[in-house]
């Protein structure tokens, strides 16, 4: 029988908001899902297949890729085969504020990146080198260093390139703000037509345009970014369920499963790191 996969986390004491994710010889397959975070991730070893918004992108050994929050994506290794990969965290938040000198006082756009795939050796090895003093308790003026030398010099389309929100952009991102700010209720899609211009059956197909994902998909892929911070604040399994609006614990467990190839409690086990 093949060794079970080993998950590991890392969080750095003084660094709220960088986080590490490590796979060995995983086999895991994930549901397309989201992060609140911008994810950058390190293949090490194996092969995968990455799909994003209708493309697939076959992954090997020294290749890197880059994700804006919610992105709808995939990665799951080719043939059921082992892979290996490094996955960086950084939260939203802390990378705009970090680069608002460059958004000329905006930051209320996310910031665009460049590539969703690369090949370059210098990607990868620098996205090793943050990885690494992760791992080995780096100073944190250091690595806040590093990363935000990484992200400037690989990750970014320079921002005169960036594109404005257009009219159907804001209508979708209002949409959107309603699933947020009422991520723990039972949203109709007939509540959340009424704030844009169009049918329901239209919503759905310009939402999962527009974010890879339905509205309901979205909503649960929320519910389970939020879940993750309550659990490494210490909030029980059963208590994230009820708070969070799912049916029960089973539920909760189900769809965490699902998208993150772990159940809470396991995730709640490793996340001191």
């Amino acid at each position: 029988m093949p060794k079970p996969t080993a998950h590991n986390f890392f969080r750095h004491p003084h660094l709220p908001h960088i986080e590490l994710r490590m796979a060995t010889d995983s086999r895991d397959c994930y549901q397309t899902h989201t992060h609140d975070e911008y994810s950058f991730g390190a293949i090490d070893a194996g092969d995968a297949v990455f799909s994003h918004g209708g493309q697939s992108t076959v992954l090997s050994p020294g290749m890197a890729v880059l994700m804006e929050p919610g992105m709808a994506h995939a990665c799951n290794p080719v043939d059921q085969h082992a892979w290996s990969y490094r996955m960086l965290f950084v939260d939203a938040q802390w990378l705009h504020r970090s680069f608002l000198p460059f958004a000329s006082g905006n930051h209320a756009h996310r910031l665009k990146l460049a590539q969703h795939a690369s090949k370059a050796p210098a990607v990868y090895k620098a996205l090793s080198r943050i990885a690494n003093a992760m791992r080995d308790g780096t100073e944190a003026l250091e690595l806040d260093e590093l990363l935000l030398r990484f992200v400037a010099s690989h990750a970014l389309v320079p921002l005169k390139a960036a594109a404005d929100l257009g009219s159907n952009d804001t209508a979708l991102d209002a949409v959107r703000r309603l699933i947020d700010a009422q991520v723990d209720s039972h949203l109709s899609l007939e509540k959340l037509a009424q704030a844009s211009p169009w049918s329901e059956f239209h919503l759905i197909r310009r939402f999962k345009q527009a974010y890879g994902q339905t509205p309901h998909a979205y909503q649960i892929d929320q519910r389970l970014n939020i879940a993750k911070k309550l659990l490494k604040q210490g909030v029980g399994a059963a208590h994230v369920a009820h708070q969070l609006g799912f049916a029960d614990q089973a539920h909760f467990q189900r769809h965490f499963k699902k998208r993150h190839a772990t159940t809470p409690k396991n995730y709640l086990g490793v996340a001191g790191g």
